[in-house]
């Protein structure tokens, strides 16, 4: 699969099936540059990934690291219905994430995975693709972090059940204030 930034291929590695996800080179850039670009945003989206695991928020397990490629472990599912449960999963990630600074960059429901990997029969959702993370602590950047998904769910209902589940931040009266500022800017750029 081809996206913007990268090519995912599958593999296995150790018996396990694995998906590589490799950098490509812009040929508009500098060589030198890219080759810069590409390597700190390899290594800084491994880390992401590694400090999103210790945060509790469920994503794919960084298996192996090169200059720009990440092989992590392959999360068999697919994007979740979001209805009301998923969504208040969503937000109850999306807290996690911020709680640890995370900035995810793109949080939507295409960023996420129902797999059957965990335990039981039961789908569990996991947060994928953080090529567009960094870490934060501005409340801007946690609050465009919500408005994308906001802006993704198309019911109230689903809305709600997200910002129900973004609650268990703590400092989530701040990022949602925020919110309707950012809300304001967008309306009224487009």
């Amino acid at each position: 699969m081809r996206g913007a930034e990268a090519i995912l291929t599958r593999k296995r590695l150790l018996g396990r099936e694995c998906v590589v996800k490799a950098r490509m080179v812009k040929g508009y850039r500098e060589k030198e540059l890219d080759c810069r670009l590409r390597g700190e945003r390899t290594r800084g989206e491994a880390r992401l990934l590694h400090k999103a695991k210790l945060a509790g928020v469920p994503c794919p397990a960084v298996l192996e690291l090169d200059e720009f490629s990440i092989t992590m472990e392959f999360l068999e599912g697919e994007r979740p219905e979001m209805g009301l449960g998923e969504s208040c999963e969503a937000g109850r990630m999306l807290a996690k994430l911020h709680a640890a600074d995370i900035i995810h960059g793109d949080y939507t429901p295409a960023n996420l995975i129902a797999s059957r990997a965990g335990t039981g029969s039961g789908k569990a959702m996991h947060v994928i693709d953080f090529g567009l993370g960094y870490i934060s602590n501005d409340v801007e950047d946690k609050a465009v972090d919500v408005f994308t998904m906001l802006r993704a769910l198309e019911k109230k209902e689903k809305k709600d059940a997200f910002i129900e589940g973004y609650r268990a931040y703590e400092k989530e009266k701040a990022v949602l204030a925020r919110v309707r500022d950012v809300e304001k800017r967008v309306r009224y750029a487009v």
